[in-house]
């Protein structure tokens, strides 16, 4: 569903969303639009553990005309912000593992299988408030993510098939994003999205298509080998920084 189980054969996971900014008494409002992709590759060990070695990209947009944006104009310091653009390599993750499997919660509805995830995050904040006090939300990450996953049930019992069809719901609950510059001002972000599996980067929007091409040349494959640790948003953000870790 995830993936496909032919070790050379790359899957791209899209998605396309909405960004809301969270704030204590008001009701969400909606910031920016977002479109991106996740690109897989499986891998299975002679031990019989199943690996996801992938990485991803994610462009936020101007909700009014759709475009792309490199700057943005914050409404809530009145300071126009460079975008820092997800751009995660690697995000892998290990679906099971001897003596360590994860029952999945799968729900049978017609002939649809359904699955939801629910991953709860608690980790120390890579960045840290004494060296970057305007990105930083605090000494520690809180967040979440919620997958809700819809496939054909026919065809994940089809085994002649080394992937299946996906439909997805995605949403994140978060800080505010570092290159917002808003560090610990009360609030929080909720990323709300949906996606499909497509066949490859040339099924991507045109936009998209160009700035993989400029600028991230790499990402229209999956990674050749897992590596560790992984990137997000917050240490892409941390090592793009001078070697002083000034946030200037």
């Amino acid at each position: 569903m995830r993936c496909s189980l032919d070790p050379k054969q790359d899957v791209l996971l899209w998605w396309e969303g909405t960004l809301f900014a969270q704030e204590p008494e008001k009701k969400a409002a909606p910031l920016l639009g977002f479109e991106g992709y996740n690109i897989c590759r499986s891998e299975k060990l002679a031990d019989g553990t199943w690996r996801l070695v992938t990485r991803e990209l994610t462009f936020y947009r101007d909700l009014a005309t759709g475009q792309i944006i490199d700057q943005w104009d914050n409404p809530y310091s009145g300071q126009t912000v460079e975008v820092v653009h997800v751009a995660n390599d690697p995000v892998n993750t290990v679906l099971n593992a001897p003596g360590h499997d994860v029952p999945l919660p799968w729900v049978q509805a017609g002939d649809t299988l359904m699955l939801t995830l629910n991953i709860p995050l608690a980790y120390p904040n890579p960045l840290s408030p004494a060296k970057f006090p305007a990105e930083s939300s605090g000494p520690m990450y809180i967040g979440s993510e919620h997958f809700m996953f819809f496939t054909p049930r026919a065809a994940m019992e089809d085994a002649s098939l080394s992937q299946v069809p996906v439909t997805y719901g995605w949403t994140r609950v978060g800080p505010w994003l570092p290159w917002m510059k808003l560090g610990t001002r009360e609030g929080s972000l909720l990323y709300v999205a949906q996606g499909n599996k497509r066949a490859s980067v040339d099924e991507l929007p045109e936009d998209i298509r160009a700035r993989i091409a400029r600028d991230y040349p790499e990402y229209a494959t999956a990674p050749a080998q897992w590596v560790q640790p992984n990137v997000t948003s917050w240490s892409y953000y941390r090592d793009r920084q001078p070697a002083d870790g000034s946030s200037d």
